[in-house]
């Protein structure tokens, strides 16, 4: 049975949204492992957390600073490469730029979402502003901030949004625009987030709400897609069809990382 066109841009999109996650997630984990070393921290891995092995009374402030800010601030990092790689191959058609459009989604997520998350409910990044004694003013300071800022993200990357049409298409009418956003966007969204929350499951409220936070930039490229007019590409012509290697990496990898970490690894 051959699939429409907009569930073949549905899969590939969906693809590229959970490899980038893993990808962001990793070195978020990584970054937070290693930022650990330099306190002689031992640390439990498996696929979805980091556990501390030390006694509560061995943290101290510098410690907490630097382990519970270090994934974030290295996915702050990672999302300037992000935006700068999918901004400078915004009019390339080839899709591997929706890998890096999703990463920037992710990592700029993680960011904001740490600091909301964690001035909301007091973990993760979290415990850094419980050690500076921020007070519920200044954690509601940082949430509202963090949400503006999401909303401002989404406005600024619907035109890359809907520049990546030009992977399948030589023109973006008015008419398909709304259907290519939600194939592209919206339920690569929906469905990856369904997947993420899965493979990582269970998950906490904290770790919820970070693979949430996309929506506030999902819902305002929404919103601001109907200010735009046509779109022209080329001329060149264009078939959709599902990557299927790329579906294949994706299915593989989670599966390996899954697997892989089933079981907590002690480093």
């Amino acid at each position: 049975m051959k699939l429409p066109d907009n569930i073949r841009i549905a899969i590939n999109s969906t693809a590229y949204y959970i490899l980038s996650y893993l990808f962001v997630f990793i070195v978020h984990q990584a970054a937070t492992i290693m930022a650990s070393f330099f306190f002689d921290y031992n640390v439990q891995v498996d696929y979805s957390k980091i556990f501390f092995m030390v006694s509560r009374y061995d943290w101290y402030f510098d410690s907490v600073k630097i382990i519970f800010s270090a994934g974030p601030l290295v996915c702050l990092i990672l999302s300037v490469f992000m935006i700068v790689v999918a901004y400078r191959y915004k009019e390339y058609n080839g899709s591997l730029k929706l890998f890096f459009l999703w990463g920037f989604v992710h990592s700029i997520s993680i960011f904001l979402g740490s600091a909301y998350a964690g001035a909301l409910l007091g973990e993760g990044f979290g415990h850094v502003l419980i050690w500076m004694f921020m007070p519920d003013t200044g954690k509601l300071i940082i949430t509202l901030i963090s949400l503006f800022l999401l909303a401002a993200t989404g406005f600024a990357l619907t035109r890359l949004f809907l520049l990546s049409g030009n992977i399948y298409f030589n023109l973006l009418e008015t008419k398909n625009r709304l259907p290519f956003i939600i194939y592209q966007v919206i339920l690569p969204f929906i469905i990856g987030t369904v997947i993420i929350i899965g493979i990582r499951f269970p998950v906490n409220l904290y770790e919820l709400l970070r693979i949430l936070t996309p929506l506030f930039v999902i819902l305002t490229v929404l919103l601001s897609s109907f200010g735009f007019s046509v779109l022209y590409f080329d001329e060149n012509p264009r078939s959709i069809k599902i990557n299927g290697s790329l579906v294949a990496a994706a299915l593989i990898i989670y599966a390996v990382y899954r697997i892989a970490l089933h079981f907590p690894v002690t480093i």
